[in-house]
């Protein structure tokens, strides 16, 4: 197991390369909230860092100046080896006028082993996985076999690679992984199985270019079991970075920006991988690209489980909203003829489609729902009580998640039953 890592609660001293002040220690922490690196000075003309904080009011001067920000990249180091800090940018800091300080600066990536020459902004492949993909595939790694005597065996076995081939210039592919873990205790033996999401490119890209992909498949999940998923990103490449000058080689990543994956369990699907195959999977990035401003509303309102019901209809609202016109438009209509359709109008666009498939009353649904969401709207309308806001976001959420898995092509009586298992079928009501 590799001794440079930065696991949750962890913390490294070193220093950093190229700087003025290396000389000076800095630590480098992961915490459930993020990465974090600390840099101090002994004094305000002591080294780099002060400048990467200082303000006119700690450290008045008579020249007019442009905001301290510390490098975007930064490299660091101690005897666990090398670390590249990406998408730096300053979080507080503490001082004394004229002496000594303590800043922080925030960290958006972390690439372990990276050479500081190397500029890992932008890179030529990426390897990230995302919650329950591999159970919703049905990817193994391991097998376990037992012979005459009982005694139980388990073999790497992996199933086959997943070729998605080209989207947006960046080739894409699923790759089954066997893992083993390091052990909590030297008696037992910890094996994992896994599911990389590689995406790579003939030239270096952008991290955002490489996760369109998994943040793609991410929304499926979330779109067809309406539960909320990640995405992590576990390790890049970049093709200036060279093992003993012949190959390019992967860099483990840690990111600020992840979640912890949710527990594991099973899922109830309204579309599965079997149905769907790789055409299907390349139909789903074209048509999330297509109708992007619906699909992203509906997704992205599963993590605003703590807001108030009015605030996630908002969210909700103009994503069937905006999937209404955009059929309108496919259905030849124009722009601003599209624009002029209500609410309601662009509701029963959608259930035109999907109608016969819901498990509540769609007959005079867009009318209804149509109230509820222009009650929150506008101020001079008289606000819903809470139960009703929540069944119509919950009605717009199943609606446009029932659209999405019938455009791709899901038998309608396996979908109309599947709707009626869904978790949101059953309306909320007063205990």
């Amino acid at each position: 197991m590799s001794r440079n890592t930065l696991a949750i609660g962890d913390r490294r001293f070193g220093q950093l390369l190229g700087e003025e002040s290396a000389e000076s220690s800095v630590s480098l922490e992961r915490t459930s909230e993020g990465i974090v690196l600390t840099v101090w000075w002994a004094s305000s003309d002591s080294g780099s860092f002060v400048g990467w904080f200082r303000s006119s009011r700690d450290f008045p001067s008579s020249v007019d100046e442009p905001e301290p920000v510390p490098p975007r990249r930064l490299t660091f180091r101690d005897a666990r080896g090398v670390v590249g800090l990406l998408g730096c940018h300053k979080g507080g800091y503490t001082t004394n006028l004229g002496g000594p300080g303590t800043g922080r600066v925030l960290v958006q990536e972390a690439v372990f082993g990276a050479p500081a020459p190397v500029d890992f902004d932008s890179v030529a492949g990426l390897r990230s996985t995302v919650s329950h993909l591999r159970s919703w595939v049905r990817a193994h790694s391991w097998v376990h076999e037992e012979d005459s005597s009982g005694a139980l065996a388990y073999r790497k076995e992996l199933s086959e690679d997943i070729d998605l081939g080209v989207w947006g210039g960046v080739q894409m592919a699923l790759q089954p992984v066997a893992i083993v873990k390091e052990p909590i205790d030297p008696d037992e033996i910890r094996l994992g199985s896994s599911l990389w999401v590689q995406t790579t490119t003939t030239e270096p890209a952008e991290w955002a270019t490489h996760l369109r992909a998994p943040k793609a498949l991410r929304d499926l999940l979330v779109i067809s079991a309406w539960s909320d998923e990640n995405v992590m990103t576990y390790s890049v490449l970049h093709p200036e970075d060279k093992v003993f000058g012949t190959r390019s080689t992967w860099r483990l990543v840690a990111s600020s920006r992840v979640r912890d994956d949710p527990p594991f369990a099973e899922r109830r699907h309204l579309v599965t991988y079997e149905e769907l195959g790789i055409r299907g999977l390349r139909q789903w990035f074209e048509l999330r690209d297509r109708f992007q401003r619906a699909i992203d509303p509906i997704v992205s309102s599963i993590s605003l489980r703590s807001a108030s019901p009015a605030a996630v209809l908002a969210q909700v609202g103009p994503g069937l909203e905006a999937l209404g016109y955009e059929l309108l438009q496919r259905d030849g209509m124009g722009s601003k003829e599209a624009s002029g359709v209500s609410f309601a109008g662009r509701a029963r666009r959608i259930l035109d489609d999907i109608g016969d498939l819901l498990p509540f009353e769609s007959a005079g649904w867009g009318d209804r729902a149509a109230s509820v969401y222009n009650g929150i709207k506008h101020a001079n309308r008289q606000l819903p009580d809470d139960l009703q806001i929540l069944n119509v976001e919950r009605e717009c959420t199943l609606i446009v998640r029932a659209w999405c898995a019938q455009e791709l092509g899901v038998d309608s009586s396996v979908l109309l039953d599947r709707l009626r298992e869904d978790p949101q079928a059953a309306p909320w009501v007063l205990a």
